[in-house]
């Protein structure tokens, strides 16, 4: 019984023992024309520890196996996966300094997560001040696409804000040319701006009045959007941006019957004749 049981446990640690190797050694795997090609069985691992605003952060790659040529990097943040990317290695498999190209690409893995935690982080911590400034120098310099890129990422932290919502949704009417979705957007600014300040609201008017206006002009809508610049204007005569709109649409003429609507047909009537009337020439 004793000699059965030394055979037995010495076979089970030959087996062991096998297996442990064949997990260590490089398998052949015929290529084309008979070439024959080495590549490592051994899963590779990278962790490294970051420390970032106070918090400790771990970046963690890991090779999958070259039976399931993949890559997956993964950031811990107390224990738990805040972030998972995952990438495709199969075509490096052919490669002669196939164990170097993959020790580099999972290098790479680590530096673009690190960034990409480092950008997350700078982004929760922007306020609301900081988003709107950005936004108004990317405008100054036209690069409203660049804008709305920006507003878009304020917006997930910042949703309740009027000011944001505002001047997302006029860019959103400009740029992705969304002129309905843009300037109801820019309306329900107003709506949110009266439950968060209920008094003295009218102060902080005339920059959601620009962004309306804005919007409206996006979608050819010059009546709107003169109505609201006027709005605007109203409340701080001396707006700059506000005065350039207003400049830019051109100054209405007054209604020849003011005790009617200028929308009435016979003010219409009476203005395009005098307008035809002013042109002609007097010989």
């Amino acid at each position: 019984m004793k000699k059965f049981l030394l055979r037995k446990i010495s076979t089970m640690s030959v087996i062991i023992l096998v297996n442990t190797i064949k997990k260590q050694i490089r398998f052949f795997s015929i290529m084309n024309k008979g070439q024959i090609k080495i590549t490592s069985r051994l899963h590779k691992e990278f962790s490294e520890k970051i420390n970032m605003g106070g918090e400790t952060y771990l970046i963690d790659s890991e090779d999958l196996g070259i039976e399931n040529p993949f890559m997956v990097t993964r950031i811990y943040h107390r224990g738990a996966v805040i972030s998972s990317h995952k990438i495709y290695y199969g075509d490096l498999l052919d490669k002669p300094d196939f164990d170097n190209k993959l020790t580099e690409l999972m290098q790479r893995q680590q530096q673009h997560a690190i960034k990409a935690l480092k950008f997350d982080n700078i982004a929760q911590n922007r306020t609301c001040k900081d988003y709107i400034k950005k936004t108004e120098t990317l405008l100054k310099s036209n690069n409203q696409k660049e804008a709305l890129r920006l507003l878009t990422n304020a917006i997930e932290h910042y949703p309740d804000n009027p000011f944001i919502c505002s001047y997302q949704g006029c860019l959103d009417a400009i740029v992705n040319k969304k002129y309905s979705k843009g300037i109801n957007t820019c309306r329900n600014a107003f709506k949110v701006l009266k439950e968060q300040v209920p008094f003295g609201e009218e102060f902080f008017f005339p920059i959601l009045y620009l962004n309306l206006g804005k919007a409206y002009l996006a979608a050819n809508k010059r009546k709107e959007a003169y109505a609201s610049f006027k709005k605007g204007l109203d409340l701080d005569e001396g707006n700059r941006e506000l005065i350039n709109e207003m400049k830019k649409l051109g100054t209405r003429r007054k209604q020849l019957l003011p005790f009617l609507k200028r929308s009435n047909p016979l003010n219409k009537y009476i203005g395009k004749l005098s307008y035809k009337f002013k042109k002609t020439p007097i010989i």
